[in-house]
C-alpha cells in the first residue's frame, strides 16, 4: 500500500518508468509526484504506432466533405469525425475555438461511423486498440496494488475497461491564430488515465505537474508513451493521484504554415456503469474524507462533455 508523498522529481524532468521492471509502487509514487510518466517497456510495436499514425493522417487528407460523412452526430459519447474549430469554446475556457481537430471510436465491434477511405482504417485502429488496452490493464493493476484499492472492482477498470480511441489532428496555421487562441486549451481529461504519443512536431503538449509551479513542455521519445493520470483516477484514489493539467501550444510563426502535428490518444475508463467512489484505503491514507461524491462513470463523461472548461479546481498545483 502507497504510504506517503515520494520526494519531487527535478522540476521540468517527467519521470520515465519501464513497465518491464517497474513495481506498484514505483508507479505509483510517480503518478502522485507528477501525475504522469512517460513509459518505456510496453509492448507496443512501432511499426503499428507508424501504421496507425499514417492511416490517420491519409483520413484527415481527405476532402472535407467525405469527412462530413463520419461527423459526431451530437448523441452520446463523442465520437466520429469533429472538425478543427468546431467545439464550443466557451465549453472549453477558451476564448476562441481551439485548433484541431479529430476523429475518436469506441466499443469497436459494434463502431459504424467508419470512413469509407483509408480502407485499411478500420483494422489499423482495432489493432492499436487492443494493444493500447493490453497497456492500461497492466497499468491499472499496478496502481490497483499499490493503492489497495477494492479488489472487487479492479475487473471494471481492466477486462470490462471503455476506452476512446482518438487522433488529435493539429494543422498547419496559414492564418495567424486569434489572441489567446491556441491549439488546446488547459484542461484535463474525463477518462481514469490517458496514453499517448505523438510525433515530433512545432507546437506541442505541456504538461503542469504537480507543484512546479510551471508549464512543462513535452517530448516523447519514440519509444515511450506519455501516461496522464486523468478525473476519475483521481476520484478513485481520492486526489492522492491528481488529474493532469495539459494544454497544445501554438507553434512558432515562421513555421506555423507548415508545422502539422498528430496525436495518437487512448482514453482509458472503467465500465461506464460503473460507480466511481474514494477508495477506503485511499480515504484513510488522506483526510479520513472522501473528497468526492460517488459517480457512475458514464454520467461523468457526460457531464464533462457538456461543461468541458479546463482544470477542476482553480488551484493549478495543488
Amino acid at each position: 500500500m502507497f504510504d506517503g508523498m515520494p520526494a519531487t522529481q527535478a522540476l521540468d524532468v517527467i519521470p520515465v518508468v519501464d513497465l518491464r521492471t517497474a513495481s506498484s509502487g514505483e508507479v505509483a509514487d510517480v503518478l502522485v509526484d507528477a501525475s504522469c510518466m512517460l513509459i518505456v517497456g510496453h509492448g507496443v510495436s512501432a511499426d503499428l504506432r507508424q501504421r496507425m499514425t499514417d492511416v490517420s493522417i491519409e483520413f484527415f487528407d481527405l476532402p472535407t466533405p467525405e469527412k462530413e460523412r463520419v461527423r459526431w452526430d451530437g448523441l452520446g459519447v463523442w465520437n466520429g469525425w469533429q472538425p478543427d474549430g468546431a467545439a464550443d469554446p466557451d465549453k472549453l475556457g477558451a476564448t476562441a475555438p481551439n485548433l484541431v481537430e479529430w476523429y475518436m471510436a469506441h466499443e469497436l465491434e459494434q463502431f459504424d461511423r467508419w470512413p469509407a477511405r483509408p480502407t485499411a482504417m478500420r483494422d489499423v485502429w482495432s489493432e492499436y486498440y487492443a494493444a493500447m488496452a493490453g497497456v492500461a490493464s497492466r497499468i491499472m493493476r499496478l496502481l490497483a496494488e499499490a493503492f489497495d484499492l477494492p479488489a472487487e472492482e479492479v475487473a471494471a477498470w481492466t477486462d470490462h475497461q471503455f476506452a476512446n480511441l482518438c487522433v488529435n489532428h493539429y494543422p498547419p496555421q496559414a492564418v495567424a491564430p486569434e489572441p489567446g487562441q491556441v491549439r488546446l486549451s488547459p484542461h484535463t481529461d474525463e477518462s481514469a488515465i490517458t496514453i499517448l504519443t505523438a510525433q515530433e512536431a512545432p507546437g506541442g503538449l505541456e504538461v503542469r505537474m504537480r507543484g512546479r509551479g510551471r508549464w512543462t513542455p513535452v517530448t516523447i521519445p519514440p519509444d515511450a508513451f506519455l501516461v496522464q493520470a486523468a478525473d476519475l483516477l483521481d476520484r478513485w484514489t481520492n486526489r492522492l493521484v491528481r488529474a493532469s493539467i495539459h494544454r497544445v501550444v501554438n507553434p512558432e510563426r515562421d513555421v506555423a504554415a507548415t508545422a502539422q502535428r498528430d496525436t495518437l490518444v487512448y482514453f482509458h475508463f472503467p465500465a461506464l456503469d460503473t460507480v466511481v467512489a474514494p477508495a477506503p484505503s485511499c480515504v484513510a491514507a488522506t483526510s479520513s474524507t472522501p473528497h468526492y461524491e460517488p459517480v457512475v462513470a458514464l454520467d461523468h463523461v457526460m457531464q464533462r462533455q457538456e461543461k468541458y472548461a479546463g482544470p477542476p479546481d482553480s488551484d493549478l498545483d495543488d
